[in-house]
């Protein structure tokens, strides 16, 4: 059985050795002598019960446990230097971070115009943002590595605080020389039925997407999945395959090589703001979040189908 021993110095020697891979290196980097840190090192492996590194002449390489403690000691020396900020400017309502984890969408479409707005009323209060999929937001939520999410699919427990914010229509992206994208208009969803497919790898926004697809027909050539939209730009821009995304991305987009037209019939994607319920915010975020409450669009969002 693994005792825990190690405390935050520990913690932060084996990080800059593990970044720097090499001993002498990091001894500069941390401004002690080698074998002090060496001896902390073997002292950390002793008290752990494991072996975090396999050493060699010149380099220093992970070993599985070590690669597993340094993305745990990331986490917490992130936390801890959180919390003493937080501490250090608690009851302070013109100082403080809000951390905020958001899709792409959010990022592009959302958080602009609300940090825009806020900051115009709090201009000492800095931000945080982190941009992943709602699984990885919400893992960032679970583990308090962020305050706030903003994603197009509610995060259902109750544990949640979620608020819609506003629409944002779906549209397709596509090479040049896709027949879509030649066409005047928007995209109708019987082009699309033509067209080798790249959607969304999140099985909720597959499921919104069947349920409009299924209208037209029931089959459909599904050529990859993607939950980042910069990821699968070229495969558009080589006529591929058309993207299925969020209008918003069209500001991501080259114009010269690629098109983005809106789905007709108009179909839309719901964006939410979330926070865990019972979790105590410091007066920062507690003045961010009441903020983007004050400036949700009274749009309803659209009833999502059935998972």
């Amino acid at each position: 059985m693994v005792k825990i021993g190690m405390d935050i110095r520990s913690l932060r020697y084996f990080l800059v050795a593990a970044e720097e891979k090499n001993i002498t290196r990091a001894a500069e980097k941390l401004f002690i002598a080698q074998p002090p840190l060496s001896r902390q090192i073997k002292l950390l492996e002793e008290e752990l019960g494991v072996k975090l590194f396999i050493r060699g002449k010149r380099h220093l390489l992970l070993t599985e446990e070590g690669l597993y403690l340094k993305q745990q000691a990331e986490e917490i020396l992130y936390l801890m230097a959180k919390t003493e900020s937080h501490l250090g400017r608690m009851g302070n309502a013109e100082y403080g971070t809000v951390s905020v984890a958001a899709t792409a969408t959010g990022c592009m479409c959302v958080l602009p115009d609300l940090i825009e707005g806020f900051h115009a009323v709090h201009p000492h209060i800095r931000f945080q943002v982190w941009t992943g999929d709602g699984d990885e937001i919400q893992e960032r939520l679970e583990k308090n590595l962020a305050d706030i999410g903003i994603t197009r699919d509610t995060i259902r427990t109750e544990n949640y605080d979620c608020v819609f914010l506003r629409n944002d229509p779906w549209a397709v992206v596509c090479g040049r020389g896709s027949p879509i994208a030649k066409k005047r208009g928007g995209a109708e969803l019987s082009d699309l039925q033509k067209e080798a497919l790249i959607i969304p790898m999140r099985q909720s926004l597959q499921n919104e997407i069947n349920s409009w697809l299924n209208g037209v027909a029931a089959d459909r050539n599904i050529f990859c999945y993607y939950n980042a939209v910069s990821a699968v730009l070229n495969l558009a821009e080589r006529n591929l395959g058309v993207i299925v995304c969020p209008e918003s991305m069209k500001n991501i987009i080259d114009r010269e090589k690629l098109c983005c037209k809106k789905i007709v019939p108009e179909q839309h994607s719901d964006i939410y703001i979330e926070k865990k319920r019972y979790k105590v915010m410091n007066t920062a975020v507690e003045l961010f979040w009441n903020y983007a409450l004050s400036s949700v669009s009274k749009a309803k969002p659209k009833p999502k189908p059935a998972e």
